[in-house]
């Protein structure tokens, strides 16, 4: 008995399951029947229901074919499924019951919770639960728009696939790729390969490589490309932009340049807060700014950039381990600001500056720029001005404060305002070497070509002129004297020989 009976529950469920496949007429105002090419069929006019296990087809006239188990629709199409949560609709279906292979055609309208895919053909797969549309589509949901010439979606999984001139847009975003994946219910999109999207501000993203897109945190992610707004545009290896708090940030192989001064940081990485017009660049950060046949560049730790002429501030800041090399000086210090309204540079912490065969030192250093180049330093605290000559003799200024002038780049002349004390080296029309000792409250001294053409002294006047001969070498330096040469940054120690990263031809807008 157990082997008839197994076989008798087999074939009840065997043609339970081909019941289940097979597509029949629930109602329809009318019914005939017909032959096309050998194959008898059902014409089904006006008010026509199929029904397929728990799939049901809407439509106003339909030829069934029982042999095949195939359906063909017309007019207001519609399919429905409770169990797999389908709605599709069109003017025109061809559906194949056996495979479940939905052909949809003309105003098709896939709806999926609050999700809506728009074309005029589209396949859907019941068994994958696929639709794939060609010749252009649209998908909406309570967030974005979608369009692209093809894609697919997945109904199971709540995602699409959009292929070729793809366009996602909203209230505060559009972009544009070839290759993008949408999740409908977080709202995510991932794109690959060439990516351009602009904010509603107006700021542009771009990569060749990919994309990330949170429309609903209003947050993007930017792989080896830019994020460009109206102040700067931003590059590198990843890249990140929050929109809802005006934030962006930069990570790996960072360069940021300004539009309106000629800038460009460069680093491991920077964060951007828009709304404060303010930037931060640190690890492996310098800048380099382009002025008339020159260029200014700046290293540290971090650097600071603030670009905000509504409020009057146009300023870079460096912290710790700084540097700074121009063709006609160099620099160090701890700590620098640069206020680009007055081009004036503020270096702190015992500053040192290289200008052709001088080096001066202060507690504080305050220099102005004119026409690109030194105008004019002042020296603050500890001061000491060194300059080597033709014959390496050092000519030493120190005081309390100075001023230092400049013409054509190199020293003209130095004021000492208290505590003054100098040594400088003359020679006669003979060649024979004198050294001048004095020491006043207050003194000026000319300089042409690093040597002393004029002295003058004010105050209380304490000196020596102390013949080649009779010269010891503890004379030949004042109190802290330090030569630092070592320390004079170059060029290449500052830049590493760093080069920006190809990254192709970006779009640009």
């Amino acid at each position: 008995m157990i082997r008839p009976l197994f076989l008798f529950l087999f074939l009840i469920a065997t043609t339970w399951a081909s019941a289940q496949k097979r597509v029949r007429i629930d109602t329809a105002g009318y019914l005939y029947y017909e032959t096309l090419n050998g194959e008898p069929l059902q014409r089904l006019v006006s008010a026509v229901k199929l029904v397929q296990g728990s799939t049901v087809i809407y439509c106003d006239s339909a030829y069934l074919y029982t042999k095949t188990n195939k359906a063909v629709a017309y007019g207001h199409v519609r399919i429905i499924d409770t169990v797999d949560s389908l709605d599709l609709s069109g003017d025109y279906m061809e559906y194949t019951g056996s495979n479940g292979m939905a052909k949809m055609r003309k105003n098709v309208m896939l709806k999926d919770d609050s999700t809506n895919l728009y074309t005029d053909f589209l396949d859907y797969d019941r068994n994958t639960q696929t639709g794939y549309y060609y010749n252009g589509g649209k998908l909406v949901d309570s967030t974005n728009v979608l369009k692209s010439n093809r894609g697919y979606y997945y109904s199971e999984t709540k995602s699409a696939l959009f292929l070729d001139s793809v366009e996602l847009t909203n209230p505060d975003f559009t972009l544009e790729t070839d290759s993008l994946d949408y999740a409908t219910l977080d709202k995510v999109a991932i794109t690959k390969g060439r990516t351009l999207a602009v904010s509603a501000d107006g700021d542009s993203l771009s990569t060749n490589v990919g994309f990330l897109y949170k429309s609903q945190e209003k947050y993007s992610e930017v792989y080896f490309g830019w994020i460009k707004t109206e102040d700067y545009r931003i590059y590198g290896d990843k890249l990140i932009a929050d929109d809802s708090l005006k934030y962006y940030q930069g990570d790996m192989n960072v360069q940021m340049e300004t539009f309106s001064d000629s800038l460009t940081a460069y680093g491991d990485h920077v964060r951007y807060n828009k709304t404060e017009s303010t930037a931060l660049i640190y690890d492996n950060a310098y800048l380099k700014k382009i002025m008339k046949g020159d260029s200014l560049f700046i290293k540290g730790d971090t650097i600071k950039s603030v670009q905000n002429e509504e409020i009057g501030k146009k300023y870079l800041s460096a912290f710790h381990n700084v540097q700074l090399y121009k063709s006609d000086f160099q620099g160090a210090a701890d700590s620098l600001s640069y206020n680009m309204m007055d081009s004036t540079i503020y270096m702190y912490n015992s500053p040192l500056i290289w200008n052709a065969d001088s080096q001066i030192s202060a507690d504080s250093i305050k220099i102005q720029l004119a026409n690109n180049r030194i105008s004019k330093m002042f020296l603050n605290q500890n001061s000491f001005v060194i300059s080597q000559d033709s014959s390496e003799n050092y000519n030493q200024v120190k005081g309390r404060k100075m001023v230092v002038d400049f013409d054509e780049g190199l020293i003209s002349k130095t004021d000492v305002f208290g505590n003054g004390e100098s040594i400088y080296f003359a020679f006669d029309k003979n060649g024979a070497l004198t050294m001048n000792k004095l020491s006043c409250s207050n003194m000026a001294l000319y300089f042409n070509n690093n040597v002393v053409t004029e002295l003058r002294t004010y105050r209380e006047v304490d000196g020596r002129l102390i013949p080649g001969p009779q010269i010891v070498q503890p004379d030949r330096r004042l109190k802290g004297f330090k030569w630092l040469l070592d320390q004079k940054p170059t060029l290449e120690g500052i830049t590493g020989n760093r080069k920006l990263i190809p990254r192709g031809k970006i779009k640009q807008r």
